[in-house]
């Protein structure tokens, strides 16, 4: 599979998941930008997101400089 190719297939795959989402849940166009864009920085930074400090150790080095969504 060529890379154009693998481009194609992931383009599609994300759409048909998009519309799979707007046809079974009640997400407005706004809710899955944020979470494509969510998704966008997870992927350029390869960080691991952590929603909030109760989800790591006391002893984690992590616990100081956490990813926090804001929406």
């Amino acid at each position: 599979m060529t890379n154009n190719d693998q481009t194609d297939a992931l383009m599609f795959d994300l759409d048909n998941l998009i519309r799979r989402y707007q046809q079974e849940y009640d997400l407005n166009d706004q809710t899955i930008v944020g979470v494509l864009e969510f998704a966008k920085l997870t992927v350029l930074t390869d960080a691991e997101i952590i929603f909030s400090p109760e989800d790591l150790d006391e002893d984690d080095d992590l616990l100081d400089d956490y990813i926090s969504p804001q929406f």
